[in-house]
C-alpha cells in the first residue's frame, strides 16, 4: 500500500504540476519497490514471502504485489502460475486486490471464474445462504460473528465496469478515457458507467469467427482510448 501511495503521489503532483514534489516522491517509491523486491521476493519459489524472516508464502503476499505493479516483468509468470494455484485463499476483502491483479496481468478468464464461482468462498454462497448484501466473510462457518453489512465486500461491483467493460480514466476528471474490455470466456458484456461527465455506454460483442465489436458511446469532450478484447 505505501509503495502504490508513492505512486499515486506522483502523479497527482504531476497533474498539479508540482515537479519537484513528483519528482521526490518517485525517487521514494522506486526506493521502496526495490527494497520491497530485494527483501521479500523468492528467487527460488518465483513468488513472494509474508515476511522479512518469514519461509511461508501466502497468495495475498504475492497478489497484492501483483495489483500494485510491484512485481517485476521477469517474475510476473511465476507469480501469477502461484496465485492462480491457491484459489480463493483470501477474505472478501482482500479479493478486491487479487481480482485487480488478475485483471491487471491479462488473466480474465479465471477472474471471471472466480467472481462466478460456486463454491464455499463465493458470492454465489452468499445468494445461497441467503445475503441481501455483500457479508463480512465468505460463510458464517468461517466467523460466526460477522455482520452482514459490508460494502468493501462486494468487489464485482467495480471490478465489473472498471475491468469486464474496461473503462477507466485516463486522465484526472475522466477527461480522456480507457475502454478495455476484458470479457474473458464470456460472449457479450454491456453496461453503463457513471461519470461526472456524464455516463460511458459500452457493448463488446464476440462474433462466431472470435472477431470482437465495441460498440461505445461517450460524453461531449471525453476523449476515448479503445482497445479491442
Amino acid at each position: 500500500f505505501h509503495c502504490h501511495t508513492l505512486t499515486l503521489m506522483t502523479r497527482i503532483a504531476q497533474a498539479l504540476g508540482k515537479d519537484a514534489d513528483a519528482a521526490a516522491f518517485s525517487a521514494a517509491g522506486k526506493l521502496a519497490r526495490d527494497s520491497f523486491n530485494r527483501v521479500f521476493f523468492d528467487e527460488a519459489a518465483g513468488c513472494y514471502r509474508d515476511g522479512e524472516d518469514s519461509s511461508h508464502h501466502s497468495l495475498h503476499a504475492s497478489a497484492f504485489a501483483l495489483a500494485f505493479g510491484l512485481v517485476p516483468d521477469a517474475h510476473r509468470a511465476t507469480v501469477v502460475n502461484f496465485i492462480k494455484s491457491r484459489g480463493m485463499a483470501c477474505s472478501v476483502y482482500a479479493v478486491q486486490y487479487l481480482l485487480e491483479a488478475l485483471f491487471l496481468a491479462g488473466e480474465m478468464d479465471y477472474a471471471i471464474a472466480l467472481m462466478t464461482s460456486s463454491d464455499q468462498r463465493s458470492w454465489h454462497n452468499m445468494l445461497c445462504q441467503g445475503a441481501t448484501i455483500s457479508w463480512e466473510a465468505w460463510d458464517n462457518v468461517f466467523k460466526p460473528n460477522q455482520d452482514w453489512n459490508h460494502a468493501w465486500g462486494a468487489a464485482p461491483a467495480n471490478i465489473i465496469p472498471r475491468f469486464v467493460l474496461g473503462v477507466r480514466p485516463l486522465e484526472p476528471g475522466y477527461r480522456k478515457v480507457l475502454i478495455a474490455p476484458q470479457p474473458g470466456p464470456l460472449a457479450q458484456v454491456q453496461g453503463v458507467v457513471p461519470t461526472i461527465r456524464g455516463p460511458i455506454r459500452v457493448k463488446a460483442t464476440r462474433a462466431s469467427d472470435g472477431r470482437w465489436q465495441v460498440d461505445y458511446e461517450v460524453p461531449v469532450g471525453v476523449i476515448a482510448e479503445v482497445v479491442l478484447p
